[in-house]
């Protein structure tokens, strides 16, 4: 059986979870994390999930009286389509090219310290992280 693909929904977050799901609908959807990071600062406690099979990493931040709710989503997988588009391996002229079709606004492209490209399109709050070849690896998501 074909495993279904997660779709991008921009600033809603993906049809896996969506952006403001509690800890709870996190675990019942996915499961439990394979590995959790607590980043503690003065000002808010977040974490990181791992979901390394599943190649999701979920952002989650405290909010005031609701606990740690989803704030963002990173999807490296194979698995992903934006509009019904397959996205992996894309390159950064055919990500530009779906993008401008989409009218999701201006793109800034950044070449990252590490080596990655990065193509940002801050109106739908989308990253897409590129190879030293240009060739599509992840998709970051983040809600307003």
């Amino acid at each position: 059986m074909a495993t279904e693909k997660i779709k991008i929904l921009p600033m809603e977050g993906c049809s896996l979870i969506r952006f403001g799901a509690s800890e709870n609908d996190v675990i019942n959807v996915i499961g439990e994390p394979d590995e959790r990071e607590n980043i503690d600062d003065e000002d808010y406690n977040s974490e990181i999930w791992y979901y390394d099979e599943k190649g999701v990493t979920l952002f989650l931040d405290e909010m005031e009286d609701d606990g740690l709710l989803v704030s963002g989503i990173e999807l490296e997988n194979d698995n992903f389509e934006l509009e019904g588009v397959s996205l992996i391996g894309k390159t950064i002229d055919e990500i530009k090219a779906l993008a401008e079709k989409l009218k999701y606004g201006e793109a800034d492209v950044e070449k990252e310290e590490w080596g990655e490209f990065r193509l940002s399109y801050e109106d739908k709050l989308l990253d897409f992280y590129f190879d030293e070849s240009k060739k599509l690896i992840s998709v970051s998501l983040g809600m307003e």
